[in-house]
C-alpha cells in the first residue's frame, strides 16, 4: 500500500512539473488534410491546408469545404502566436494584398491555464493543458461579444482536433 501511495505521489509530482512554456505554438497548428464530422445536418466538412512561406513569413493557407460553401482562411504563424489574418468565401487569396496588422490572435504562448487575451472583439482563455497519452493538448475558449463560447482543442503535431460551440442564455 505504501508503495502504491509513493508511486501515485511521485506521478502527481511529475505531472505538476510540466512546463508549458517549453512548447512552441506552431507545433499545435499544423497543415494537412482533415475530415470533420457533425455540423449542419451532420454533413461534416473537409479541410485541406498547406504551409506557404513568403517574404520571410510563414503562413498556413486552409481551404474548408462543406455541403454548400468553400471557405479559405490564412493564418500567420509566429513562434509565440497564431493569427487568423484572412477569411473569404469562394475566393482565392493573394498573400501580397493581405494586411498583416488586422489579424485575430487565436492561439498564444505560454500555455498557462487561466491566461487570457483580447483580440478583435473576442476574449480568449486557455482553460486546460494536458499531457495526453497521444500528445500534449491545449484547450482554448473564445468568447464572442454575444456570450457564445467556442471551445477548441489543439494537439501538438495534429493541430485542431475538436471544436465545440457552447450557447449561453
Amino acid at each position: 500500500m505504501k508503495k502504491c501511495l509513493f508511486i501515485f505521489g511521485f506521478l502527481l509530482f511529475l505531472v505538476g512539473c510540466t512546463n508549458t512554456e517549453d512548447y512552441i505554438v506552431s507545433d499545435f497548428f499544423v497543415a494537412g488534410d482533415f475530415t470533420y464530422k457533425g455540423g449542419f445536418e451532420n454533413a461534416g466538412s473537409k479541410s485541406s491546408s498547406k504551409v506557404v512561406r513568403k517574404n520571410g513569413l510563414k503562413f498556413i493557407v486552409e481551404e474548408t469545404v462543406d455541403t454548400a460553401t468553400r471557405v479559405e482562411r490564412v493564418y500567420l504563424i509566429n513562434r509565440d502566436s497564431i493569427s487568423l489574418i484572412y477569411t473569404g468565401e469562394n475566393t482565392s487569396v493573394d498573400l501580397n494584398n493581405i494586411d498583416l496588422t488586422k489579424g485575430e490572435v487565436i492561439l498564444k504562448a505560454p500555455f498557462t491555464v487561466g491566461k487570457t487575451w483580447k483580440s478583435k472583439e473576442n476574449i480568449y482563455e486557455i482553460v486546460n493543458f494536458i499531457d495526453a497519452e497521444s500528445g500534449p493538448e491545449v484547450t482554448v475558449e473564445k468568447t464572442f461579444p454575444n456570450g457564445t463560447v467556442e471551445r477548441i482543442i489543439y494537439q501538438k503535431g495534429f493541430g485542431k482536433i475538436q471544436k465545440t460551440i457552447i450557447t449561453r442564455n
